[in-house]
């Protein structure tokens, strides 16, 4: 069977301009987690990652701790979910203030999880909430391009170990296709996964067999507390 290792990007650049950027934090959790794949020799075949800047750089950091050097495979099936443009049609549709992200963003999470439950439900399109954001896709898009990314894995599948880099919303979408759980599981599994997070996979033609979920032993150090993050 092939290994598929799962990671979400390191910490972004959460409240600022540009979210689509490693923080320095992000990156040194990315090599870190690198230089801990090479103490326990793991190695990878192929690399994969979506197309949003902080998955690519987070891969390339990875690689980089590994002391490996191989082209990165772009897969815009392992892209985040817009969650700003969601966020916002939310708060309109529900006549709301959109929350701050002070104190860690817990105000806007939480009215995240209530987005995301409206929108697997066809609320907010169905309101005409979306037809201004064309750049929201509706649930059952997301559904169908993520399982397409993990169908093109199977297709390839070789006996082969592979890194793929993704976003927090994208893995608990793969993993609850895996598992064949619902949305409110799919929602949990989204916010309880840590920057750099590893999901790790057993997979062939038949399929994909959950072995870890959401490991951050490179960050489970005493003197690496502090880079444990969400964001």
């Amino acid at each position: 069977m092939s290994q598929l290792y799962l990671v979400r990007h390191g910490q972004a650049s959460f409240g600022a301009a540009n979210y689509d950027q490693l923080s320095p934090l992000g990156y040194q959790q990315a090599q870190w987690l690198g230089e801990h794949c090479r103490e326990l020799g793991i190695r990878f075949d192929r690399v994969v990652s979506g197309s949003l800047s902080r998955q690519q750089q987070t891969a390339q950091a990875i690689l980089a701790g590994n002391d490996q050097d191989l082209p990165l495979n772009i897969d815009a099936g392992f892209n985040e979910f817009d969650f700003h443009g969601l966020a916002a049609i939310y708060c309109r549709f529900s006549d709301i203030p959109l929350p701050g992200t002070d104190n860690g963003g817990r105000e806007f999470f939480q009215m995240l999880r209530k987005a995301m439950t409206a929108w697997s439900r066809g609320e907010l399109h169905a309101a005409g909430q979306a037809s201004d954001n064309p750049t929201l896709e509706t649930w059952e898009q997301f559904h169908d391009r993520v399982h397409h990314a993990l169908q093109q894995l199977v297709a390839r599948e070789k006996d082969e170990t592979v890194l793929a880099v993704s976003s927090g919303g994208a893995m608990a979408m793969a993993l609850s296709q895996v598992l064949h759980c619902g949305v409110d599981t799919l929602i949990n599994l989204n916010m309880q996964t840590r920057n750099t997070g590893v999901h790790h996979l057993f997979y062939n033609q038949r399929g994909f067999q959950l072995a870890g979920f959401n490991s951050l032993a490179h960050l489970q150090r005493p003197e690496r507390l502090n880079a444990l993050s969400y964001t």
